[in-house]
C-alpha cells in the first residue's frame, strides 16, 4: 500500500486542507509554480460566470493567469468546460441521451420519480435485465445507490428505502455490469490518469472475524493520506450487502479468502484504488476520450467505465472530478493530474523553469481568510523560479528576548529569502533561509552573525536544509 507523498507534495502542503479544497490547491499550486498570477475568491461572478457545484464552494475558486490571458477554476475545472456541459454531466438522463446519440457504449435502463408508485416503477422496470442497480439521477459519491438487485422483490425493496432515506427526486434503475471499474480522467485528447477500483473487501486469515478484519484493513488505509479520510463503514448498506451473501461481522473467513463488503466500488464508500494509466488499453482509452466529445464543451471530466470482457460500458460523467484520488493511489505510481491541466490552459509554461517542488504557500491561511470574510480575494505573490537552495541556522548567543527574531526577518524579506525563524527551549534561535540565489543565502550565515544591536552573538551552526519551504519569512512560535 502507499503511503508516501509524491516528489511535488507533502504532509505539510496538505496540513489543513480537506476534501474537494485539496483538488482546488493542487492545481492552483502546480500553476502557481510555474509562474503564474494565482488568485482566489470568495465569489468570483462579478469577475467569471464559471458554476460552483456543492453546498460550500468556498476556498474552491481560483484564477490563474500569464498576463495576457486568465482563466478561472473551480476545483479541478477550468472555464474551458462550458456550464452547459456542467449542466447536462450532472443530469444522469441528459448525459444518457448525448452518449447514446455518440454511439458511446451505456447501460440499459429507465427512470423514476419518487412521486411515482412503486408497481408501476416495477412495471418500467421489467424491460431491464438483472442484476439491477438504483442511483440517484443526480446524485454522487455513491450515496443513495443499490447494486446488484437480483429479484423483483429485491428491487421493490430497495426502491422503498432510496426514497425513505435519501433527499433525491429523481432516480435511474440500470442493468448492473459487472466486471472491472475504472475512473479515467481526460484532457481533450488524452488520458492524463487512471485507476482501477475495486469495491471495499477484506481478505481472510482464518482467525479473525469480519468486523475485525474491517478494523485491520481501516489502520492500513490510515496511511494513506487521500484514504485516511474514507474509511470502510460499518452500516445498514454494508449489513444488508453482506446479509445478501449469507454472512456476518461475526463470520471467521477462511485464509486468503475475499469477502467483498459493498457492490459498490466507490472509493469513498471504502473501495480500494490500482493506478493503471501506463497499463490502461487503447481501447478503453478511445471510449473514454469519445465520451468527452459528446458532450458539448465538456473538454476535461473523470469517466467512470465498466469493463467486462469485451464489453465496455461508461458509468458515469463527472465534469467536476476530484483528482486528489489520482496523486494517493492505494496501489500503483501517483499521477500528477494537475500538470496536464494546466499544460492545457496554459501551454506556453510547459517545459519552462518552474518554481522548485519544495516551495510552496500557506493555502491554509487563505482558506481561514476567505472562510471567515475577511477579505473577498487574495493575491499570492509570486513563486521564485528555479532551484531552492536552503540553509538551517542555528544561533548561539543572548539571542532570545533582544528582538533577535524580528530583526532577521525584516533581514529575510530585504534579500527575497523564504523561511522561518523561532525561539529553541535552549535559548538559541534557529532561522532557515531558502531562495533562488545561492550566494545570498550563504552570506546570510553572516547576517545571523551580526544580529540586532542588543543581541550577544557567539555562533552560527549551519546544517543543509532538504525539507519544503513556505513561502515568506514568519515567525513561529517556540518549539
Amino acid at each position: 500500500m502507499n503511503s508516501i507523498y509524491p516528489s511535488w507534495l507533502s504532509k505539510q502542503m496538505l496540513s489543513g486542507i480537506r476534501g474537494f479544497n485539496v483538488c482546488a490547491y493542487l492545481v492552483a499550486l502546480e500553476g502557481w509554480r510555474r509562474g503564474l498570477e494565482l488568485k482566489w475568491y470568495y465569489n468570483p461572478n462579478l469577475l467569471s460566470d464559471i458554476k460552483g457545484v456543492g453546498y460550500n464552494p468556498t476556498g474552491k475558486f481560483f484564477s490563474l493567469s500569464n498576463g495576457k490571458k486568465t482563466h478561472f477554476f473551480f476545483r479541478s475545472r477550468g472555464d474551458k468546460v462550458s456550464n452547459e456541459a456542467i449542466n447536462i454531466a450532472s443530469d444522469k438522463e441528459l448525459t444518457k441521451k448525448y452518449l447514446i446519440k455518440a454511439n458511446v457504449p451505456v447501460s440499459e435502463g429507465t427512470f423514476f420519480d419518487v412521486n411515482d408508485d412503486v408497481q408501476s416503477i416495477l412495471d418500467k422496470a421489467r424491460d431491464v435485465t438483472y442484476p439491477l442497480v438504483i442511483k440517484p439521477a443526480l446524485g454522487s459519491l455513491g450515496k443513495g445507490v443499490i447494486t446488484n438487485i437480483r429479484t423483483e422483490e429485491e428491487l421493490k425493496h430497495s426502491i422503498t428505502y432510496v426514497n425513505s432515506e435519501f433527499p433525491y427526486d429523481k432516480y435511474i434503475i440500470e442493468r448492473f455490469i459487472t466486471g472491472d471499474d475504472y475512473r479515467i480522467y481526460v484532457m481533450g485528447d488524452k488520458v492524463l490518469g487512471a485507476f482501477k477500483r475495486i469495491a471495499a473487501n477484506v481478505v481472510g486469515d482464518g482467525k479473525r472475524t469480519i468486523s475485525e478484519l474491517i478494523k485491520q484493513k481501516n489502520e492500513e488505509r490510515n496511511l494513506n493520506p487521500y484514504l485516511s479520510a474514507k474509511p470502510i463503514k460499518i452500516n445498514r448498506n454494508l449489513l444488508e450487502y453482506i446479509g445478501r451473501e449469507g454472512k456476518s461481522l461475526e463470520d471467521i473467513p477462511d485464509e486468503n479468502e475475499v469477502v467483498f463488503l459493498q457492490g459498490l466500488s466507490n472509493i469513498t464508500s471504502g473501495g480500494d484504488s490500482i493506478d493503471v494509466t501506463k497499463k490502461l488499453p487503447d481501447n478503453i482509452k478511445k471510449v473514454a476520450i469519445n465520451t468527452i466529445k459528446a458532450i458539448p464543451s465538456l473538454i476535461h471530466a473523470g469517466i467512470d467505465v465498466i469493463i467486462n470482457e469485451e464489453e465496455i460500458t461508461i458509468i458515469e460523467v463527472n465534469a467536476t472530478a476530484g483528482i486528489t484520488s489520482h496523486h494517493f493511489p492505494m496501489f500503483g505510481d501517483p499521477q500528477n493530474i494537475p500538470a496536464g491541466i494546466i499544460d492545457y490552459y496554459f501551454p506556453d509554461t510547459k517545459g519552462v523553469e518552474k518554481a522548485d517542488d519544495n516551495i510552496y504557500y500557506d493555502q491554509k491561511k487563505v482558506l481561514d481568510l476567505l472562510e471567515g470574510k475577511i477579505v473577498e480575494n487574495i493575491e499570492i505573490p509570486k513563486a521564485p523560479l528555479g532551484d531552492l537552495f536552503a540553509k538551517r541556522y542555528v544561533v548561539v548567543g543572548n539571542v532570545q528576548g533582544v528582538n533577535f527574531r524580528k530583526w532577521i526577518r525584516k533581514k529575510a524579506l530585504d534579500n527575497n529569502l523564504n523561511g522561518y525563524t523561532r525561539n529553541l527551549t535552549n535559548g538559541n534561535v534557529v532561522v532557515v533561509v531558502a531562495g533562488i540565489d545561492k550566494e545570498k543565502v550563504e552570506a546570510f550565515k553572516e547576517i545571523c552573525m551580526e544580529g540586532p544591536s542588543r543581541a550577544q552573538v557567539r555562533l552560527v551552526k549551519e546544517f543543509v536544509w532538504d525539507k519544503q519551504i513556505k513561502a515568506g519569512f514568519e515567525i513561529r512560535k517556540s518549539k
